[in-house]
Formats: C-alpha cells, sequence, structure tokens
C-alpha cells in the first residue's frame, strides 16, 4: 500500500511539474558490429572535415542524433534519423544558427539546436542552460540539456569552428502545435523566453500576417523549420539541376531568383492531397530564403528538363489564412506559356509557391516564400 501512494504521489507531482523529456538511453552498439557513429560518418562519406554530434535520444524504433560536419561559414547541426540498421534514412538540411529550429516527423513536432549557442546571442552571461522548456496552451513539455558533446570524430587542434559548451537538446513533442513560449532555465535557475527575445532583435523583418493575437502564431517567427526528408529526396531537391523561380537581372547583372525547396515524395494517387509542412513554412522565419518580385513580372519557371511539370499554385498569405490549415482549393493554379514563364500576382504581400513535378508516377512537392512590392 505504502508503495502504492508514493507512485501516485510521484505522478502528481510530474503532472504539476509539466511533461518532462528526461534524456533515455540511446542505441550505441548493435551486436559489436555498428554504432551510431559509424552510421554518421557513412552519411557524411567519410569526409577528412570534422564531424560533431551533440546529442542523441532514442525515438520511434530508431535514435535521433544531433550532429554536423563542420563547414566554413555560417554553420548548424541537423538532426538525423538513424534506423534499427544503422542506417541515416531521414534528416533535416536548413536548419539556423540565428534562429530556433525544428521540424515534423513521424506525428511530432521536433525542436532541436545548441541551447549554449542560442542563449549567446541573447545575453553576455557563461552560465550554462541546463533546461529548455516549450510551453504550449495546455501542456509544457522540457527536456535537459547535453552537457558535453557526445563524441568529436576526426577533431581539429583549436578549430574555432567549434563551438565552445555548445549544450545539445532535442525535444519531441507530439502534434503539430507551436509552443506560446520557448524558455531556457539556467544554472542559477533564472528563466528567460529565448524565443521573445529572438523576435524582439529580428521584429523588424516580420511579416505583417504574423503579427496575430494568437500567441503560437506570433511566436513562430522565432523559429526556422526545415523538413525531415530521405537522403535521396535531399539529392533530388538540390543535385538534380535547378529548381528556382527566376526573375530580372538587374542593371549591374545581379540575378533574382527564388530557389524552391523540396517537401517530399508522394505517390500519384495522392496528388490530391498537400505535403503536410506547407504551413510550417510561413509559420516560421524565412527571412533569408525569401524573394522579392515586381508586381506582374514575367518569372521563369525552371526544374530538371527530365520531370514533367505538374502544376504550379500560388496562396496569398494573410492574417485571416495563418490560423486555418491550408487545401489544395486555397492555391491559385498558375498558367504556365510555351517558353516556361508565368507572371506574377498583380497584388502586393506575400505568396507561398507550390511547384510539383511527376518523375514515374512520383510527385515531387517544392516550395518557396516571395514578397510582390
Amino acid at each position: 500500500m505504502k508503495k502504492f501512494v508514493l507512485l501516485v504521489s510521484i505522478c502528481i507531482l510530474i503532472l504539476l511539474e509539466g511533461c518532462s523529456l528526461e534524456r533515455s538511453p540511446s542505441i550505441e552498439v548493435n551486436d559489436g558490429k555498428r554504432t551510431i557513429t559509424d552510421a554518421i560518418v557513412e552519411f557524411y562519406e567519410n569526409t577528412t572535415e570534422p564531424i560533431i554530434i551533440y546529442d542523441q535520444i532514442s525515438f520511434e524504433g530508431g535514435t535521433l542524433v544531433l550532429a554536423e560536419k563542420i563547414m566554413d561559414g555560417e554553420h548548424y547541426p541537423e538532426l538525423h534519423f538513424v534506423d534499427d540498421n544503422y542506417k541515416v534514412t531521414y534528416l533535416t538540411q536548413g536548419s539556423y544558427c540565428w534562429t530556433l529550429n525544428y521540424t515534423q516527423f513521424k506525428g511530432h513536432s521536433i525542436y532541436f539546436g545548441l541551447a549554449g549557442v542560442e542563449s549567446r546571442q541573447c545575453q553576455a552571461s557563461l552560465i550554462p542552460a541546463e533546461k529548455v522548456e516549450a510551453i504550449f496552451s495546455n501542456k509544457i513539455v522540457s527536456v535537459l540539456t547535453n552537457k558535453k558533446v557526445v563524441e568529436p570524430i576526426k577533431p581539429l587542434e583549436k578549430d574555432s569552428r567549434k563551438f565552445d559548451n555548445p549544450q545539445g537538446y532535442i525535444m519531441p513533442v507530439e502534434g503539430r502545435d507551436i509552443p506560446e513560449d520557448f524558455v531556457f532555465i539556467f544554472g542559477n535557475r533564472e528563466k528567460k523566453s529565448i524565443s521573445k527575445m529572438l523576435i524582439e532583435r529580428s521584429i523588424d523583418y516580420m511579416p505583417d500576417y504574423l503579427k496575430s493575437n494568437k500567441a503560437e502564431v506570433y511566436n513562430s517567427f522565432a523559429f526556422t523549420y526545415t523538413p525531415m526528408l530521405t537522403p535521396i529526396e535531399w539529392d533530388q531537391g538540390y543535385k538534380e539541376g535547378e529548381i528556382c523561380l527566376e526573375g530580372k537581372t538587374d542593371l549591374n547583372g545581379n540575378r533574382n531568383a527564388l530557389f524552391l525547396r523540396p517537401a517530399g515524395h508522394m505517390s500519384f494517387l495522392d496528388s490530391f492531397i498537400l505535403p503536410q509542412d506547407i504551413k510550417p513554412l510561413y509559420l516560421s522565419d524565412n527571412y533569408r530564403g525569401i524573394a522579392s518580385f515586381s508586381i506582374g513580372e514575367t518569372v521563369a519557371v525552371k526544374y530538371p528538363f527530365k520531370r514533367a511539370l505538374m502544376d504550379c499554385r500560388i496562396l496569398k498569405v494573410t492574417k485571416e489564412k495563418v490560423e486555418s490549415e491550408p487545401g489544395q482549393d486555397s492555391f491559385d493554379v498558375v498558367n504556365i506559356d510555351e517558353k516556361g514563364q508565368i507572371i506574377m500576382p498583380m497584388d502586393k504581400g506575400y505568396y507561398l509557391f507550390l511547384l510539383r513535378t511527376n518523375e514515374n508516377n512520383n510527385i515531387q512537392t517544392y516550395t518557396g516564400m516571395f514578397i510582390i512590392n
């Protein structure tokens, strides 16, 4: 009876504290043959560049791994899913070092990043962030940060590109809701809203349609969304020819283009379905990947020649639309002339562009945001 009372008391304390995701044991060895490290190194094709694994947790029959190959310039880790055969079968490409990052995968929104790096952007203190909290209207989900790097692979001594005290975290949350607040709790027990600080820093770039009274819509601007796709889907998005809208070249020879990014494959039989990551694309910070075109400008649609164009569609994003789920009927079909060109809308504003190609009865969807000004 005493054990039962103790168990009930513990459950009540957990409910009062909110939903907490403690660090679960990750898969390390498969009969002594392969490891998570092997999977990550193989995916990056045994590169001579350093690879850092910042965090990893068990998830849906595999392991989520926060890792990156260290490159020059601005860089940030991506999220990888390693299956039970120790292969990287899904990953993100496009996380951003100046925002918070998330993806959607297997029925979850997964928030990931480096708390040490994200907090240093907003405060001078070197006190480490020990816990990350996502606050929703009906729950609080938290996860402890990783106090040390899981594994550095082929590290270079005194490599200035590496992050000091990165404090990696991976937070899966069931469902597709955006948090109303995203908070770090530091070693001195101080709490800070990192999402609020990031929004305040970039408020001049926030689209008008995100200035909503709904906290989760407004707060979405603190995040960058990138889809979780297979390596093949990413390759078909970037390695087989440009997929973009190409506008006018200015007097200085500068090219104006909106480069579209892949949003996954689907069967031709499911062509009436839009990918689930359409809405997260415009409910996040797109400042670095957005393009501007003129009213009524003629723009070329470019995609690999061996694919058949299925259709192009445009959705004008407004305050009224951001709080609803877009459907096929929400988009206007865009006519393409014999030269492969389209005419841009006649109304100013923000637009989501969707291009779909058909190859071997598989539909590949590409998306991007642009402004008409």
